[in-house]
């Protein structure tokens, strides 16, 4: 919340729904964009001199080049405290550690050690809680200012189709995609996918309906107030197919810019209406359908072309 709020909330906090890669959070600014990677480590261990004192698994380190690690206090029942953060790159933490055999680990590791007030090696990456988010979020988009609008909540279904979508990326991971969900939604995001080892992420907004209009018509709206087009940024559309008592075995995935463009004539002023057909023939969204069971792998293939084109 550190980071949230000194970012007058328009950082947005995810979280990874498996930790196996010793990431613990990632943010993103707005919603969209490149998100930072963090690994968080706290301390309550303060020397005879006034030191706190970190242990990192050299194991991995190795593997967090590209991921900021956060260093904050901790009080004795292991709760963040105090006003003081460190924030290191794996370049930084691999250079300035002292690194030995823990027994009880059973593995390398590295010892970080700082002072919270005095000059020390580890000062120069000894920020605020107030400034820790500027310290992740690159500054170039810390220029892009964008207003804050909180959306109306509505009580839907949503949940079920998030947890179909997150299960149908789940079965197709190859554990070189790591899936987040937000803190808190406050920019309509709803999932955050990043490719493993790259710098390439992409949020998704799940949108459901259980509801099949006349001629098999399937239709969703998309709020404007949490909707701003960008190349990262797709929405997911999900059929509750009552007929069948499932969810349908396919699903929508659309660019936003796509969705923006192909939206520029309706004038509705609150919503993005997106109408698509169970039949193939008729349905002028066809370019963008996909079996849902493929869903990891269109998202694999679409964030490979992000880090071919950069």
């Amino acid at each position: 919340m550190d980071v949230v709020r000194g970012s007058g909330f328009r950082v947005v906090p995810w979280i990874p729904l498996v930790d196996s890669h010793g990431i613990d959070r990632a943010y993103s600014l707005d919603g969209t964009g490149k998100p930072a990677m963090v690994q968080i480590k706290t301390s309550g261990s303060l020397d005879e001199v006034g030191r706190y004192h970190w242990t990192v698994r050299v194991g991995s380190s190795r593997k967090l080049d590209g991921v900021s690690m956060v260093l904050g206090i901790a009080d004795p029942s292991g709760l963040p405290t105090g006003d003081i953060y460190w924030c290191l790159d794996a370049a930084a933490v691999r250079g300035l550690a002292s690194k030995e055999y823990d027994r009880a680990l059973r593995a390398e590791v590295y010892q970080l050690a700082a002072y919270p007030t005095r000059e020390d090696k580890l000062s120069s990456y000894r920020f605020t809680r107030n400034d820790l988010w500027r310290r992740l979020i690159p500054g170039e988009l810390l220029l892009q200012a964008a207003p804050l609008r909180f959306p109306t909540l509505e009580i839907d279904q949503g949940g079920v189709y998030e947890f179909a979508t997150i299960t149908d990326i789940m079965v197709g991971n190859r554990k070189d995609l790591l899936i987040f969900r937000p803190a808190f939604d406050i920019h309509g995001r709803d999932l955050l996918v990043q490719l493993l080892g790259s710098p390439h992420a992409g949020y998704l907004q799940i949108k459901g309906t259980g509801v099949i209009r006349g001629d098999n018509q399937v239709r969703v709206r998309v709020r404007r107030s949490t909707f701003r087009a960008a190349d990262d940024f797709w929405i997911v559309m999900r059929l509750w197919n009552r007929r069948l008592g499932a969810i349908h075995p396919e699903m929508w995935l659309v660019s936003s810019k796509e969705l923006e463009r192909r939206t520029a004539h309706q004038r509705d002023i609150n919503y993005h209406t997106l109408d698509a057909h169970l039949d193939p023939s008729k349905d002028r969204w066809a370019d963008c359908r996909y079996p849902a069971n493929e869903l990891a792998d269109v998202l694999r293939t679409a964030l490979t072309r992000f880090r071919l084109a950069a």
